[in-house]
Formats: structure tokens, C-alpha cells, sequence
């Protein structure tokens, strides 16, 4: 039986049902859904909020209640009164500590930038993966229907065979050679027919819907458009990748790496205030909140700090250095990515060249060896020409069919995947 992934129905419902038909559009809305890299880039971009969230906290106050009661050799007698509890409300701030809040609220931007480029690749690949199995299962059917196409070719010329066979037109051993291609025919569908069924699960996979689904795809338009400059999309791709742009940022965060390094191991100036109010005699003790009672049981302070690194066995200076190593380290890998970039969009642009003309090629070739087998075919009928004739001419036919088949799918993935290499969505 001959698996139907051709549905009609226009629309995506929700919740998904049997009946219905997904376009290339709605397979990669689903797996963007149930991607888990999908949810894992998501939770990394909620992480890296967090820690640009806590950085910016190091700029504010901090409040501090802290309270108890005690017992001693002076107060030994378990009683509520103000030689056994306490209770302190404090507050403090840390105004500037040499830089290193700034420069780590920096890194922490920078690593929610690259976090949020991650979740941009992370799309990327997920569509790439799912147009590949969306367009390999169509190309799978396509040729699951051809070979059917050549099965019930094979066996009309088979029944022509015979009859030319009884009729004493032709000999026996043009009847049994009919015959075993009607046989090869039957195995190349059979053997597309499981590709077919391989190539759905696939696709059912990479969207994360049940293996069991009676999936229905839309056939897609199969067009040809005119190649971009090679020029522009290198331009592009240097401009758009989201590579690139973590790339960019890990520069950056080993850049903030470095200068904290060197901070640490200069004299650091730091200032830093708090106010302590002493809030047991308010709470316990009765005492009236006034300005003089306030005086009295609050108090601050500001301080103005300056330490010198005098001897930590080497360790800052290791740590510079281990930063300038990691800072030149990322500078490599910097321009390492513009070169595999470089290479990947010269590679897929000129397969998409070698796309456009094996499509050009086999169009011609699908054109003459429908005219040659019709040749044949006439030949044979009229008795001019052996029916080896005409089994050359159909597989030749069916050959030119399946290369022009494989032409057009080649290209439009090789499309998608320029379009993934200049750092665009791929559909």
C-alpha cells in the first residue's frame, strides 16, 4: 500500500489531529515548540538574566535585621529584658570598589548578548535540520512515485511483449527479459517505499511528535530563482552570523577578565558607608521613636579604604597573565570562525551553481530520453527494432526522471543552507 503524505487540508490546528496537512511552516513551528535545544537555550538566556540581575544588585543598598537572645555568667536569670535580647536593623552600601562592580555588570551584559545569539542558533539549526527531513521525505515520495510510474510501464510493455509473443511476432526470449524487469521494478518500489517510511520518522523525530502519528505534509513550490553575488553574501555573513557575535562578546568578557586581573593586583581604593539602628528598645523596651532617642540608639559610618598587594605568592600576577593567554586564545578563535564562515558560504554558493545547472542538465536529459523511449517503443511495435530497445530506453527514462527529481531538492536545501550561512533564517 502506497503511504499518503499528501493531505489537502489548509490550516494547522491546535491540537494537533490525523487530518491534518502540514506545510513546511507549520512542521517548523512544532519543533521549534518541542525542541529540547531549543528549551535549553531558552533556560541559558533566563540564566544570564539572572547573573545581569544580580550584577546590577551590587549597586544597591543592602538591609541587614538581625536579632537574639542570650544567656551568661553576668545575666544568668532567664528574663525579657534588655541584658538578654537584641535586635539591629543595618543598612550598607558599597559606593565603588575600584571598578570591579562595573566591569562585571559589563561581562554579565555581554554573556546575556552572546546567550541570546546561542538561542538564535539554536533556531537556526533546529529549522535547517527540519527542512532537510521535510524536503528529503517529499523527495522520497516523489521517487517512491516514480518507480511505480516505471513499475506500470514495465508491465504494459510486458503485456505488449506477450501478445507479440502469441501473436509469433516476436520470440520468447523478448517476453522473459519483459519479464524480469517488471521483477526489478517491483524490488526499486518496494525498497523506495521503506525509504519513505524511514524518511517520515525521521521528520516526525526532529519535530518531537510521536513516532505513531499519522503524519500529512504539503508539497512545496518547486521554483528557481537566480544565485546572490558571492561578494554580498560573505559581507552579509560576517554582519549576521549569531556565531560571530558570541564570538565577538566572548572578546569582550575576556577583555573585562583581563582588566579585573590587573585590578586585583594594584593598590584598590574602595568606599563604603552603613546606617545601624538598634531596634530593641523600640520594639521591646517601649522606647518612643524621637529625635533624640533615634541618636541614641542608631549609627552610622563611612569609610574610605586603600590596599596595597604586597605579597600573594604570585597569584595575580598568574592570573594576568592566565587572562592575557585566554584573551589571545579568543582572538584566534575569532579569526579562526571568520575563515570557516569565509569557506562555508564560497562552498555552499557554488553548490548552489552546480544546483541551478544539474537542474538546466536534467531537464534536457529527462526531454531527450522521453523522445528516445517513445522512439523505441514505436520501433518495437512495428517490428523494426528488438524490445532490449525499448528496457534500455525506460530505464534511461526513469533514470532522467529520478537525477531531475534529486537536481530540485538538492537545490532548494542548498538554498536553505546558504541562507543559514549568511546568517538568515533558513525558511
Amino acid at each position: 500500500m502506497v503511504p499518503n503524505i499528501y493531505g489537502s487540508e489548509p490550516d494547522l490546528n491546535v491540537p494537533l489531529s490525523p487530518e491534518d496537512s502540514l506545510t513546511l511552516e507549520d512542521c517548523i513551528e512544532i519543533s521549534l515548540m518541542n525542541s529540547y535545544q531549543i528549551i535549553q537555550a531558552r533556560d541559558n538566556v533566563t540564566l544570564s538574566e539572572f547573573n545581569l540581575r544580580d550584577s546590577r544588585a551590587e549597586f544597591l543598598p543592602r538591609l541587614n535585621l538581625s536579632g537574639g537572645y542570650q544567656v551568661s555568667d553576668q545575666n544568668d536569670q532567664v528574663a525579657w529584658n534588655d541584658d538578654h535580647y537584641s535586635l539591629t536593623l543595618s543598612g550598607s552600601i558599597t559606593a565603588f570598589n575600584g571598578g570591579k562592580n562595573i566591569l562585571n555588570l559589563k561581562k554579565s551584559s555581554e554573556s546575556l548578548f552572546s546567550t541570546r545569539q546561542g538561542y538564535l542558533l539554536s533556531e537556526i539549526n533546529v529549522i535547517i535540520d527540519v527542512i532537510t527531513k521535510y524536503y528529503n521525505l517529499l523527495e522520497t515520495f516523489d521517487l517512491m512515485e516514480l518507480s511505480i510510474e516505471s513499475l506500470n510501464q514495465k508491465r504494459r510493455d510486458l503485456e505488449f511483449a506477450r501478445i507479440q509473443f502469441e501473436l509469433g511476432l516476436s520470440p520468447e526470449a523478448d517476453n522473459i527479459k519483459a519479464e524480469v524487469e517488471v521483477i526489478n521494478a517491483q524490488i526499486d518500489s518496494l525498497k523506495n517505499t521503506g525509504e519513505v517510511d524511514l524518511a517520515e520518522t525521521e521528520l516526525k523525530d526532529a519535530m518531537g511528535i510521536s513516532l505513531e502519528f499519522p503524519l500529512r505534509i504539503k508539497q512545496v513550490a518547486l521554483f528557481v530563482e537566480e544565485s546572490p553575488e558571492l561578494d554580498s553574501c560573505l559581507e552579509e555573513a560576517l554582519e549576521a552570523r549569531p556565531e560571530v557575535w558570541q564570538e565577538k562578546s566572548n572578546l569582550s568578557i575576556k577583555k573585562y577578565d583581563l582588566r579585573l586581573a590587573q585590578i586585583n593586583k594594584f593598590p584598590s581604593l574602595s568606599i563604603t558607608g552603613s546606617y545601624n539602628v538598634f531596634a530593641d528598645d523600640y520594639v521591646f523596651g517601649g522606647t518612643s521613636i524621637d529625635g533624640d532617642n533615634w541618636e541614641t540608639n542608631s549609627n552610622w559610618e563611612v569609610g574610605l579604604g586603600l590596599s596595597f598587594p604586597i605579597f600573594y605568592g604570585g597569584k595575580y600576577s598568574r592570573a594576568v597573565k592566565s587572562a592575557k593567554i585566554n584573551l589571545s586564545n579568543a582572538e584566534l578563535e575569532y579569526k579562526e570562525l571568520e575563515k570557516e564562515i569565509e569557506l562555508e558560504v564560497k562552498q555552499t554558493h557554488l553548490n548552489l551553481l552546480t544546483a541551478l545547472k544539474k537542474i538546466e542538465l536534467t531537464e534536457k536529459q529527462v526531454a531527450s530520453a522521453e523522445l528516445n523511449y517513445n522512439t523505441a517503443q514505436g520501433m518495437y511495435q512495428t517490428g523494426v527494432a528488438p524490445i532490449t530497445d525499448v528496457i534500455d530506453a525506460g530505464i534511461a527514462l526513469n533514470q532522467s526522471k529520478i537525477n531531475y527529481t534529486n537536481a530540485m531538492y538538492e537545490y532548494l536545501l542548498i538554498k536553505a543552507k546558504l541562507k543559514k550561512a549568511i546568517g538568515e533564517r533558513p525558511y
